[in-house]
Protein backbone atom coordinates (compact mmCIF):
# COMPACT_ATOMS: atom_id res chain seq x y z
CA UNK A 1 0.00 0.00 0.00
CA UNK A 2 2.86 2.40 1.11
CA UNK A 3 4.49 1.83 -2.35
CA UNK A 4 1.56 2.53 -4.11
CA UNK A 5 1.20 5.66 -2.50
CA UNK A 6 4.56 6.75 -2.98
CA UNK A 7 3.67 6.14 -6.79
CA UNK A 8 0.78 8.58 -6.90
CA UNK A 9 2.54 11.15 -5.15
CA UNK A 10 5.41 10.63 -7.67
CA UNK A 11 3.39 11.24 -10.37
CA UNK A 12 1.34 13.92 -8.98
CA UNK A 13 4.25 16.12 -8.48
CA UNK A 14 5.84 15.41 -12.18
CA UNK A 15 2.20 16.54 -12.87
CA UNK A 16 2.46 19.67 -11.60
CA UNK A 17 5.89 20.62 -12.58
CA UNK A 18 4.99 19.59 -15.86
CA UNK A 19 2.00 22.27 -15.51
CA UNK A 20 4.22 24.49 -14.61
CA UNK A 21 6.44 24.28 -17.39
CA UNK A 22 4.12 23.97 -19.74
CA UNK A 23 1.73 26.65 -18.41
CA UNK A 24 -1.24 24.09 -18.54
CA UNK A 25 -3.88 22.94 -16.09
CA UNK A 26 -4.51 20.47 -14.04
CA UNK A 27 -7.93 19.20 -12.92
CA UNK A 28 -8.52 19.94 -8.96
CA UNK A 29 -7.46 16.62 -6.31
CA UNK A 30 -10.88 15.59 -6.47
CA UNK A 31 -10.74 14.10 -9.68
CA UNK A 32 -7.10 13.40 -9.48
CA UNK A 33 -6.78 11.95 -6.34
CA UNK A 34 -9.87 12.06 -4.27
CA UNK A 35 -8.42 10.12 -1.66
CA UNK A 36 -5.45 12.39 -1.21
CA UNK A 37 -4.78 13.32 2.63
CA UNK A 38 -3.32 16.56 3.65
CA UNK A 39 -0.30 14.77 4.90
CA UNK A 40 0.01 13.31 1.17
CA UNK A 41 -0.21 17.36 -0.22
CA UNK A 42 2.44 18.03 1.60
CA UNK A 43 4.62 14.76 0.46
CA UNK A 44 3.76 16.23 -2.96
CA UNK A 45 5.20 19.58 -2.26
CA UNK A 46 8.02 17.96 -0.45
CA UNK A 47 8.36 15.74 -3.77
CA UNK A 48 7.93 19.12 -6.08
CA UNK A 49 10.76 20.86 -3.60
CA UNK A 50 13.12 18.19 -3.48
CA UNK A 51 12.93 18.04 -7.73
CA UNK A 52 13.57 21.81 -8.23
CA UNK A 53 16.83 22.08 -6.15
CA UNK A 54 18.24 18.50 -7.80
CA UNK A 55 17.96 20.80 -11.24
CA UNK A 56 19.97 23.32 -9.27
CA UNK A 57 17.28 25.75 -7.41
CA UNK A 58 17.94 26.44 -4.20
CA UNK A 59 15.42 27.18 -1.10
CA UNK A 60 15.59 30.48 0.44
CA UNK A 61 12.56 30.12 2.75
CA UNK A 62 9.33 29.55 3.58
CA UNK A 63 5.90 31.18 3.39
CA UNK A 64 2.45 31.02 5.55
CA UNK A 65 -1.21 31.51 3.58
CA UNK A 66 -4.42 31.43 4.72
CA UNK A 67 -3.66 33.35 7.98
CA UNK A 68 -6.49 36.17 7.49
CA UNK A 69 -10.41 35.40 7.23
CA UNK A 70 -10.48 37.13 3.30
CA UNK A 71 -8.03 34.89 1.95
CA UNK A 72 -9.28 31.67 3.68
CA UNK A 73 -12.45 32.12 2.10
CA UNK A 74 -11.20 33.26 -1.32
CA UNK A 75 -9.05 30.33 -1.41
CA UNK A 76 -11.63 28.24 0.38
CA UNK A 77 -9.13 26.95 3.48
CA UNK A 78 -10.21 27.07 6.76
CA UNK A 79 -6.87 26.56 8.24
CA UNK A 80 -2.79 27.93 7.74
CA UNK A 81 -1.08 26.12 5.03
CA UNK A 82 2.77 26.44 4.35
CA UNK A 83 5.09 26.56 1.12
CA UNK A 84 8.67 26.79 0.23
CA UNK A 85 10.37 29.81 -1.44
CA UNK A 86 12.97 29.04 -4.07
CA UNK A 87 15.66 31.16 -5.52
CA UNK A 88 13.89 31.23 -8.85
CA UNK A 89 11.06 32.75 -7.24
CA UNK A 90 12.31 36.17 -6.40
CA UNK A 91 11.81 39.28 -8.32
CA UNK A 92 14.14 42.50 -7.15
CA UNK A 93 12.68 44.67 -5.31
CA UNK A 94 10.59 47.22 -7.93
CA UNK A 95 11.58 44.51 -10.86
CA UNK A 96 9.45 43.37 -13.54
CA UNK A 97 7.14 40.36 -13.84
CA UNK A 98 5.90 38.88 -17.36
CA UNK A 99 2.67 37.53 -17.09
CA UNK A 100 3.54 35.47 -19.99
CA UNK A 101 5.02 33.09 -17.73
CA UNK A 102 2.38 32.58 -15.75
CA UNK A 103 -1.29 30.79 -15.76
CA UNK A 104 -4.45 32.53 -14.65
CA UNK A 105 -5.08 35.91 -13.68
CA UNK A 106 -2.45 37.12 -11.19
CA UNK A 107 -2.96 37.24 -7.46
CA UNK A 108 -0.58 39.48 -5.21
CA UNK A 109 -0.81 39.65 -1.58
CA UNK A 110 1.03 42.33 0.34
CA UNK A 111 3.12 40.75 3.73
CA UNK A 112 5.40 41.65 6.14
CA UNK A 113 9.02 39.19 6.21
CA UNK A 114 10.74 38.02 8.73
CA UNK A 115 14.50 36.89 8.27
CA UNK A 116 15.68 34.39 10.56
CA UNK A 117 18.93 34.66 12.54
CA UNK A 118 19.00 31.11 14.23
CA UNK A 119 17.34 27.69 13.55
CA UNK A 120 14.19 27.89 15.24
CA UNK A 121 12.68 24.25 15.90
CA UNK A 122 9.46 23.74 17.48
CA UNK A 123 7.07 21.98 19.28
CA UNK A 124 6.80 24.98 21.87
CA UNK A 125 7.59 28.02 20.26
CA UNK A 126 5.91 31.44 20.76
CA UNK A 127 5.65 34.96 20.29
CA UNK A 128 8.61 35.78 22.25
CA UNK A 129 10.83 32.94 20.76
CA UNK A 130 10.16 33.82 17.49
CA UNK A 131 11.41 37.54 18.35
CA UNK A 132 14.21 36.27 19.85
CA UNK A 133 15.36 33.82 16.63
CA UNK A 134 14.62 36.70 14.22
CA UNK A 135 17.21 38.90 12.44
CA UNK A 136 14.74 41.88 10.97
CA UNK A 137 11.44 42.23 8.88
CA UNK A 138 10.51 43.96 6.02
CA UNK A 139 7.89 44.43 3.33
CA UNK A 140 7.21 42.09 0.77
CA UNK A 141 5.04 41.02 -2.17
CA UNK A 142 3.86 37.33 -2.85
CA UNK A 143 2.27 36.27 -6.07
CA UNK A 144 0.25 33.49 -6.34
CA UNK A 145 -0.40 31.11 -9.58
CA UNK A 146 -2.35 27.95 -9.18
CA UNK A 147 -1.63 25.34 -11.68
CA UNK A 148 -5.24 24.03 -10.92
CA UNK A 149 -8.32 24.41 -13.68
CA UNK A 150 -10.05 28.30 -13.04
CA UNK A 151 -8.25 28.71 -9.59
CA UNK A 152 -10.84 25.64 -8.45
CA UNK A 153 -8.35 25.31 -5.07
CA UNK A 154 -8.86 24.21 -1.80
CA UNK A 155 -6.87 22.80 0.87
CA UNK A 156 -5.19 20.08 -0.65
CA UNK A 157 -4.59 22.06 -4.35
CA UNK A 158 -2.47 24.99 -2.56
CA UNK A 159 -0.77 22.30 -0.28
CA UNK A 160 0.45 19.88 -2.82
CA UNK A 161 0.77 22.97 -5.27
CA UNK A 162 3.92 24.39 -3.31
CA UNK A 163 1.05 26.68 -1.67
CA UNK A 164 0.45 28.31 -5.28
CA UNK A 165 3.65 30.50 -4.89
CA UNK A 166 5.19 31.72 -7.93
CA UNK A 167 7.07 34.68 -7.11
CA UNK A 168 7.98 36.65 -4.15
CA UNK A 169 9.41 40.61 -3.83
CA UNK A 170 11.38 41.69 -0.71
CA UNK A 171 11.67 45.77 0.52
CA UNK A 172 14.73 46.86 0.77
CA UNK A 173 14.66 48.36 4.15
CA UNK A 174 15.53 45.93 7.02
CA UNK A 175 14.69 47.05 10.91
CA UNK A 176 14.74 45.19 14.23
CA UNK A 177 11.49 43.14 15.32
CA UNK A 178 12.52 44.58 18.86
CA UNK A 179 11.73 47.93 17.60
CA UNK A 180 8.26 47.52 16.46
CA UNK A 181 4.73 47.03 17.32
CA UNK A 182 4.16 44.53 14.16
CA UNK A 183 0.46 44.00 15.25
CA UNK A 184 -0.03 47.85 14.75
CA UNK A 185 2.01 48.21 11.47
CA UNK A 186 -0.23 49.73 8.77
CA UNK A 187 0.01 48.85 5.41
CA UNK A 188 -1.95 50.40 2.23
CA UNK A 189 -1.93 48.51 -1.48
CA UNK A 190 -1.95 50.35 -4.56
CA UNK A 191 -2.64 49.41 -8.08
CA UNK A 192 -1.31 51.98 -11.11
CA UNK A 193 -1.34 54.55 -8.12
CA UNK A 194 -4.62 54.03 -6.53
CA UNK A 195 -4.92 52.65 -2.88
CA UNK A 196 -7.27 48.88 -3.45
CA UNK A 197 -6.54 48.29 0.41
CA UNK A 198 -5.39 48.84 3.65
CA UNK A 199 -4.75 47.17 6.72
CA UNK A 200 -2.74 46.45 9.88
CA UNK A 201 -0.54 43.21 10.83
CA UNK A 202 -2.98 42.14 13.07
CA UNK A 203 -4.99 40.83 10.04
CA UNK A 204 -2.09 38.21 9.95
CA UNK A 205 -3.28 35.65 13.24
CA UNK A 206 -2.89 38.45 15.46
CA UNK A 207 0.16 39.32 15.52
CA UNK A 208 2.81 38.06 12.64
CA UNK A 209 5.44 36.24 14.68
CA UNK A 210 2.34 34.34 15.70
CA UNK A 211 2.61 32.74 11.89
CA UNK A 212 6.50 32.67 12.34
CA UNK A 213 6.02 30.65 15.63
CA UNK A 214 2.55 28.07 13.96
CA UNK A 215 5.29 27.49 10.74
CA UNK A 216 8.12 26.44 13.60
CA UNK A 217 5.59 24.53 15.65
CA UNK A 218 4.15 22.86 12.10
CA UNK A 219 7.59 22.11 10.74
CA UNK A 220 8.52 20.20 14.19
CA UNK A 221 5.78 17.77 12.79
CA UNK A 222 7.75 16.18 9.97
CA UNK A 223 11.30 16.66 12.44
CA UNK A 224 11.96 19.94 10.49
CA UNK A 225 12.07 23.81 11.23
CA UNK A 226 13.05 26.97 10.42
CA UNK A 227 17.01 27.98 9.01
CA UNK A 228 19.34 30.62 10.11
CA UNK A 229 19.48 32.58 6.85
CA UNK A 230 15.68 31.76 5.60
CA UNK A 231 13.00 34.49 5.21
CA UNK A 232 9.38 33.56 5.64
CA UNK A 233 6.39 35.40 4.57
CA UNK A 234 3.69 35.10 7.15
CA UNK A 235 0.31 35.99 4.96
CA UNK A 236 -1.46 38.76 3.85
CA UNK A 237 -2.38 41.25 5.12
CA UNK A 238 -5.23 42.29 2.58
CA UNK A 239 -7.58 40.66 0.60
CA UNK A 240 -6.12 39.05 -2.76
CA UNK A 241 -5.58 41.45 -5.17
CA UNK A 242 -5.89 40.24 -9.34
CA UNK A 243 -3.21 41.94 -11.75
CA UNK A 244 -3.10 41.79 -15.32
CA UNK A 245 -0.31 43.16 -18.05
CA UNK A 246 0.72 46.50 -17.22
CA UNK A 247 -0.54 46.55 -13.72
CA UNK A 248 1.81 48.14 -11.24
CA UNK A 249 1.46 47.18 -7.65
CA UNK A 250 2.72 49.08 -4.38
CA UNK A 251 2.54 48.44 -0.91
CA UNK A 252 3.15 50.78 1.57
CA UNK A 253 4.25 50.27 5.28
CA UNK A 254 4.44 52.60 7.77
CA UNK A 255 7.89 51.46 9.16
CA UNK A 256 9.09 49.39 6.08
CA UNK A 257 8.45 51.70 3.38
CA UNK A 258 8.16 50.78 0.10
CA UNK A 259 7.71 47.35 -2.07
CA UNK A 260 6.81 47.47 -5.99
CA UNK A 261 6.22 44.99 -8.68
CA UNK A 262 5.53 45.78 -12.69
CA UNK A 263 3.44 43.21 -14.68
CA UNK A 264 4.54 43.39 -18.26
Amino acid sequence: MQIKKNIIIDDLAEMYLAAERQRSVLDPIDALCPDLTLEDAYNVQMEIVERKVQGGDRVVGKKVGATNEAVQKAMNIHEPIYGHLLESHQVPEGGCISTSRLIHSRIVECEIAFKIKENLEGPGITVPDVLEAVDSVMASLEINDARTREWKIGTREVIADNGVAANFVLGTRQISAHDLDLPGIGVVLKKNGEEIASSTGAAVLGDPARSVAWLANKLSETNSGLKAGEVVLTGSLTPLAPVTEGDRIEAIFEEFGRVSVQFT
